[in-house]
């Protein structure tokens, strides 16, 4: 999904932030399934979703949020593009059963940074599904 479509997906309003608010996540890539937290500017948000800012690139995954985000507790980054010398990126608000939220909470709580968290294939392979789904219907 493209930036233009992320930002009209659905005819959504999103609010541009006038104050610098920064906030910590984490992130489990899809691609190489590894945990990394980041500290990044919130730039608009919308019922769906974030839009962020920051200094280096993220990988698409799954995130997780340190202190809620418009109430939500995860996401998934869906594309993330370079804009100068920052990084543009935007996260879509995921809902997770009770057992992948437990799961990934027990994850986060484990140092180190840039591990390779215990079995992550059955939520990223039901997250990648839900949103296979939600692209065909």
């Amino acid at each position: 999904m493209s930036e233009k479509e992320y930002k009209r997906s659905r005819g959504i309003q999103r609010y541009r932030l006038t104050s610098q608010r920064t906030f910590s996540m984490g992130v489990i890539a899809f691609a190489q399934p590894t945990r990394i937290e980041y500290v990044v500017r919130i730039v608009d948000f919308s019922v769906v979703g974030v839009g962020i800012e920051m200094a280096e690139r993220i990988e698409p995954g799954l995130v997780y949020f340190k202190e809620p985000v418009g109430g939500q507790k995860f996401g998934v980054l869906v594309w993330s593009k370079q804009r100068g010398d920052r990084y543009r990126a935007g996260i879509k608000f995921v809902v997770l059963s009770s057992e992948e939220e437990v799961y990934l909470q027990e994850q986060v709580k484990q140092p180190p940074l840039d591990t390779v968290p215990q079995a992550p294939d059955k939520i990223i392979a039901s997250l990648l599904e839900s949103i296979q789904k939600e692209r065909n219907g």
